[in-house]
């Protein structure tokens, strides 16, 4: 027999973990862009691009294999965090295991743009790239349902702002502010 939750539980499972849960989606979704685009200017160096050019030669079956690279390569890593932080090491677990993610997401971004091509072409990836999208869609009209969200975003525009004026003067190009 399952238990369910109790209303007082749902209402803090509906309050906690699922803006929690949206947070740190719409965090990997952000940090996505930029390691993307760092491993985009990587990828102009000649040994890389000819790599990539391979990967992005690829049938789907072979794109699909290259693109778990990512989790193998980081599943020992996440092993051993796991193992640190079981023997008293904590920060040293959690810095290794946020850097394992952090690699894996860097190189799954890329491997994404380099394999995307040849995996839309096979049906169960096109199902899981929109459902994926569904729940992106959704976690982005949950998360900005919630007015401290909305206020939080235009606070750190404004700072975003203000530091790329700040930046632009320094580099000798005045912006204009407002």
């Amino acid at each position: 027999m399952v238990d369910r939750p109790t209303p007082p539980r749902r209402w803090l499972l509906s309050i906690f973990v699922v803006p929690l849960g949206v947070a740190l989606m719409l965090l990997e979704e952000y940090l996505w862009r930029g390691l993307k685009a760092l491993m985009a200017r990587l990828g102009r160096l000649a040994p890389i691009a000819r790599i990539e050019a391979r990967i992005a030669a690829l049938p789907p079956a072979g794109a699909a294999a290259v693109f778990l690279i990512p989790g193998a390569l980081a599943l020992p890593f996440k092993l051993a965090a796991v193992w640190a932080m079981t023997q008293g090491h904590l920060a040293l677990g959690l810095l290794v295991l946020l850097t394992a993610k952090l690699i894996a997401t860097a190189l799954f971004a890329r491997l994404y743009t380099l394999c995307k091509p040849a995996l839309m072409t096979v049906a169960w990836f096109v199902r899981l790239h929109d459902a994926i999208n569904r729940a992106k869609a959704w976690a982005h009209a949950k998360l900005n349902s919630f007015s401290p969200w909305r206020l939080a975003r235009r606070l750190l525009a404004r700072l975003r702002h203000k530091a790329a004026g700040i930046i632009g003067q320094l580099r000798g190009h005045p912006t204009i502010s407002t």
